[in-house]
């Protein structure tokens, strides 16, 4: 690897704070939206000559849901091992026609947790991870889910503004295995290892899979680490903004050390009012503290994004919240990449563009209904 101080500062401290490695070889991409993410998909699967492993939490009825079936369902006709795990509450609305028909033409479809008895102790704990693999050398994952609402560029209320990432090299190995986990615990065969793959570029890439269970979960223990190693600049965007009071801690922690402590988070379109109530709950406190918040505006904010020192930074499933940071099951991925990094970095400037930013001295003096919402929505926030 690089001799770079900055860059090797985080690859010590990510393994470190999840018991992971980073490897080395792999090509990144980062995909802005719909318009980038489905067609990247849709090529990658429409390609597939061995095998496609993919987990989604929303697989909603929809035009794009409707495209993703019959890419797949060629693909099995085809002779390719295609294997479907959709969680059983994100995937709930999910035409029975399409699963129909998608198991006719031979794909293996399975469902993450269903309400049944032997999974009663864990109907509250859900897969949210997205990901996608093929022929085991090409994987995604993010944010994204299976429906008409993440298509487009962000360009009006009805398209939401999403972030994946397209990744070839070992890395995928990482990815693939996240799947068998979920795979396995969906009650389908155990899959085998994949051989170790070659390079396919020259980013490091660190796979953090997060699982349901005791406190910290290996995603928590890496954002905590980060936050708590950033020395400049640390700019966060997530759709569910509903900080714990470790992470509000932090967060202060950081601003008192002279960090650039951003966060851009849904505004008034938030397609769950009660978390975004609960997460308004923490403002005051964040405010005080020197935290700079900023509540996008144009529409659905779905990116999960972590930058930090303009050298690390992680996209994924994972919200900033109790619901992903103990509840799910979660996956991202990490960089050590200045371009990258810088890539993403102007992504979030540009996003805070069509956000409004939220000042202490306003919000003050905001009405008593506000508060008291904000106050009820907040005795939920462990379950959001």
């Amino acid at each position: 690897m690089n001799t770079d101080p900055g860059r090797d500062r985080y690859i010590t401290l990510v393994e470190a704070a999840t018991g992971t490695p980073y490897r080395s070889g792999n090509s990144f991409t980062i995909l802005q939206n719909g318009d980038q993410i489905f067609p990247a998909m849709l090529e990658a699967i429409r390609s597939a000559k061995t095998s496609i492993e993919f987990v989604t939490f929303v697989y909603w009825r929809s035009d794009i849901a409707t495209e993703f079936a019959n890419a797949l369902a060629e693909r099995a006709r085809a002779g390719v091992q295609v294997r479907l795990l959709v969680d059983a509450v994100g995937g709930a609305i999910m035409n029975s026609r399409t699963v129909w028909d998608l198991e006719r033409a031979g794909v293996k479809v399975a469902w993450f947790r269903p309400a049944r008895w032997q999974y009663l102790r864990k109907l509250n704990n859900r897969t949210h991870r997205k990901i996608l693999v093929v022929d085991a050398i090409l994987a995604f994952a993010g944010g994204v889910g299976i429906a008409d609402e993440w298509t487009g560029n962000a360009d009006s209320p009805r398209h939401w503004r999403e972030t994946h990432v397209r990744i070839a090299g070992p890395a995928c190995a990482d990815l693939r295995a996240s799947f068998a986990e979920s795979w396995l615990e969906a009650g389908r065969e155990r899959l085998k290892p994949i051989p170790e793959l070659a390079p396919a570029g020259s980013v490091a890439v660190h796979t953090a899979s997060s699982t349901a269970g005791t406190r910290p979960t290996e995603i928590e223990r890496l954002f905590l680490g980060v936050i708590a190693a950033t020395c400049t600049r640390l700019w966060i965007t997530t759709a569910y903004f509903v900080p714990n009071e470790q992470l509000i801690a932090a967060l202060a922690a950081a601003v008192r050390r002279g960090v650039d402590v951003r966060v851009l988070t849904n505004g008034p379109l938030s397609n769950h009012r009660v978390t975004h109530l609960a997460g308004r709950a923490s403002y005051q406190r964040l405010l005080a503290a020197g935290v700079r918040i900023l509540e996008y505006q144009a529409t659905v904010l779905h990116s999960k994004v972590l930058s930090a020192d303009g050298a690390w930074a992680t996209v994924g499933s994972t919200n900033l919240d109790d619901r992903s940071l103990v509840l799910n099951d979660e996956i991202n991925v990490s960089v050590v990449d200045h371009a990258i990094v810088a890539g993403l970095d102007q992504q979030f400037e540009a996003d805070c563009t069509r956000a409004r930013e939220i000042h202490s001295s306003h919000w003050a003096v905001r009405g008593w209904s506000s508060r008291l919402a904000e106050s009820g929505a907040g005795l939920f926030r462990h379950q959001l």
